[in-house]
């Protein structure tokens, strides 16, 4: 389960996003340790090109008045690969989420951060209520070298790929393509998949020095 993640100001985003004909990288919301149910950036391209949007973090959201909140009976900050094919989000709503790290622990203990040095997209889901967004992040099989620090599973980060980046966000219902990246991969774009141990999981201070995984 990925239920904190980074997106450091300082570390190119914006630039990030304009590689990939991103609009709007002024919308951006920044952050360390973003937490479930806050208003997170995703990249969508619901109007055509890709652009950021704001979406609260919780796929599932039910009436609170005249607005929305999560959903108190559907914990949704992950969709798990398995199910896929039975969520229609998948082959119409899918979104990227700009990151450029995350944390996870081990049964809730000895939290780490991984990262990759450069931002990143975690592949993910969205849904419209109204005028609200929310989104999802898909998480996948632990990789070998990540489950003495998870050993439930991994966010699926999307390849440096500008065809890749097309083809998820174009809301295609043919899914079959994208099923070789539903497997555990611990490179990005020439870069290990580094982990340092954190004090806990929404803190920001260091107990050690980073190890990469490669």
């Amino acid at each position: 389960m990925c239920s904190v993640f980074d997106v450091e100001d300082d570390a190119g985003i914006e630039r990030f996003l304009r590689e990939y004909g991103v609009r709007h990288p002024d919308r951006m919301i920044f952050g360390r340790r973003r937490r479930p149910t806050q208003q997170v950036s995703i990249v969508a391209a619901r109007h055509g090109a890709p652009e950021v949007e704001s979406a609260i973090w919780h796929l599932y959201l039910e009436r609170d008045g005249e607005s929305w909140k999560p959903h108190r009976k559907y914990w949704s900050i992950n969709s798990n690969w398995q199910k896929l094919d039975k969520r229609p989000e998948y082959r119409k709503s899918r979104c990227l989420i700009p990151a450029t790290a995350w944390v996870e622990s081990l049964h809730g203990k000895n939290p780490v951060e991984f990262s990759y040095g450069e931002p990143f997209f975690f592949c993910g889901l969205y849904k419209t209520w109204g005028d609200v967004l929310s989104c999802s992040i898909i998480t996948i099989a632990a990789h070998p070298r990540t489950r003495k620090y998870h050993d439930k599973s991994l966010p699926m980060v999307a390849p440096a790929d500008q065809d890749f980046v097309q083809d998820w966000l174009s809301g295609g219902e043919d899914t079959d393509s994208f099923e070789p990246y539903l497997h555990p991969h611990i490179e990005y774009a020439g870069h290990p998949l580094s982990v340092r141990p954190v004090e806990r999981a929404t803190s920001t201070h260091y107990t050690g020095e980073p190890l990469d995984l490669s």
